[in-house]
């Protein structure tokens, strides 16, 4: 009774301060909300069980080197944001500089195809979560029909009709936290603390697997593409907060649901295991992370459907209709549907956006190279440099996790 009380007057109390006036007229906090909202949306669904799955205790571990990693590949794109971007617009970025931001706009083109399959196929399978079934076809079928949906109301009618949710969003996942501290304190204070469940082996597949989850901390690259609402010194400073935030968010969140890894995974449905967890914390969390698991997926869908549709139409020269762009998105993401299951979907996505974070980091390690009156250019590219072998080796080894 005392935690529900806990985890309903916290996310109260967030969503009534996400919601002030004097809060949603900041802009930095609106130009940091989008970025925020995209990395920890979905991510904060499945990281848990995925981590439970593969590497088990070292988990915490885990999340920490995935959220450096993000931080030093944001670095790269906060370079581009205030060093290539006005190349680009003085038509002055040339040589393999140009050629690299040319092919990461074909790899985010694709990253986004398969990041729209990755949203709603999780939306599928917390649907049916919430009507307690676990049904791998239907939970595809949902997802086929949800994907001809968006392609007909981007074709038809546009998205206008979408509110945004990142405030509730965050007030969920600010409740679930708070509600795992005071469990966690509970649990220490009496003695009961203690981590006994059997441990995964930590080879090289488990690593592969952990690369394979890049797409959980993906989304701060949304920040280099708000330059129509924001200036570049804003939508630096914002994205590095939004990183700032979602991995301490992370990283505090792994750390208290260590204890819960002692609860094994249900045979099937691991993807939608947060809700059974939740259970354990609260008698209200289930319901509410069902609620912030459709409204995110369904957000963060629309929200790529728009983008790669104009980012397809924009490459094609503009001779392919928007339309035709949405028509194309919702087929391709039909095909990866029924062709694989949710954690291949993930390293999927996981490898699309590697690729293009490691051709964005190769842009920053041209322009950094040959920018001689930044300081210290040089040791910046070669950190950006270092930055894109990470990023191709997630795109050449990341694996999915096995249930």
């Amino acid at each position: 009774m005392t935690t529900n009380l806990i985890v309903l007057a916290v996310f109260l109390l967030t969503a009534a301060l996400l919601f002030a006036p004097r809060v949603t007229g900041s802009h930095l906090w609106r130009a940091t909300v989008i970025p925020l909202a995209s990395i920890i949306g979905s991510g904060f669904l499945v990281i848990a069980p995925i981590l439970q799955m593969s590497v088990g205790s070292k988990a915490l571990a885990a999340i920490t080197l995935l959220v450096l990693a993000a931080y030093g590949i944001g670095e790269a794109i906060r370079f581009n944001i205030s060093h290539t971007e006005p190349l680009l617009l003085n038509q002055q970025l040339a040589g393999s500089a140009h050629l690299f931001e040319t092919l990461s706009d074909y790899a985010l083109a694709f990253a986004y195809v398969i990041s729209v399959t990755y949203y709603l196929t999780l939306f599928g399978d917390f649907a049916l979560r919430a009507m307690n079934i676990e049904h791998e076809q239907i939970s595809k079928a949902i997802t086929t029909g949800v994907l001809l949906i968006i392609a007909w109301f981007g074709s038809h009618k546009g998205f206008g009709f979408l509110s945004k949710f990142e405030g509730l969003k965050l007030a969920v996942i600010t409740a679930l936290v708070a509600a795992l501290a005071w469990q966690n304190g509970l649990l220490f204070f009496e003695g009961e603390w203690a981590l006994h469940f059997k441990d995964p082996a930590v080879d090289t597949d488990a690593v592969r697997v952990v690369l394979g989850m890049l797409i959980i901390i993906q989304g701060f690259e949304t920040s280099r593409y708000l330059g129509d609402k924001y200036d570049a010194t804003l939508r630096i400073r914002s994205m590095r907060l939004a990183q700032q935030l979602s991995g301490l968010i992370y990283i505090v969140f792994i750390g208290l649901m260590l204890y819960y890894f002692n609860f094994p995974l249900p045979a099937t449905g691991q993807d939608t295991a947060i809700v059974t967890v939740a259970a354990h914390v609260a008698s209200v969390l289930p319901w509410m992370l069902i609620g912030l698991a459709l409204i995110a997926q369904f957000d963060a869908a629309v929200a790529d459907t728009q983008g790669g549709g104009g980012l397809i139409y924009e490459l094609s020269k503009k001779r392919l209709p928007l339309k035709a762009a949405y028509l194309l998105i919702a087929a391709l993401g039909i095909a990866l549907v029924w062709s694989s299951n949710v954690f291949e979907i993930i390293t999927y996505a996981s490898r699309a956006f590697a690729l293009y974070y490691a051709l964005q980091s190769l842009v920053a390690t041209a322009v950094a190279w040959h920018s001689r009156h930044i300081i210290h250019h040089r040791i910046k590219a070669l950190f950006f440099f270092v930055m894109a072998l990470f990023s191709a080796t997630v795109a050449v080894f990341g694996l999915p996790a096995e249930a």
